[in-house]
């Protein structure tokens, strides 16, 4: 009941909701496909090792590690840097009494 209530002096927005455009989804799908295609890879790559382990594999390693961390880095801080759109809606007038 809107009775005793006083009308308030700010403007109050409530029920926000966000709507993210194609590129925050594509780069989401992106970031998801990168990391498991990447953890498989350097699993496979990792497990697969047999024998003596050199100079060269151990920089192979490194290498495609640091690839795919910071492909996983770059996917995903741009779908969380990605334009959001928000909606919010007013409270009516009717909903608050006479002061």
């Amino acid at each position: 009941m809107g009775i005793f209530k006083r009308k308030e002096s700010w403007e109050r927005t409530f029920r926000l909701r966000s709507h993210h455009g194609a590129s925050r989804g594509f780069l989401i799908v992106l970031f998801w496909l990168w990391g498991v295609v990447g953890l498989l890879f350097n699993a496979g790559t990792l497990f697969g090792l047999t024998g003596s382990i050199g100079v060269g594999t151990s920089a192979l390693l490194a290498a495609s590690a640091l690839i795919w961390i910071g492909g996983m880095l770059l996917f995903g801080v741009g779908a969380l840097l990605a334009h959001m759109d928000f909606d919010g809606e007013r409270p009516t007038e009717g909903e608050y009494g006479h002061y």
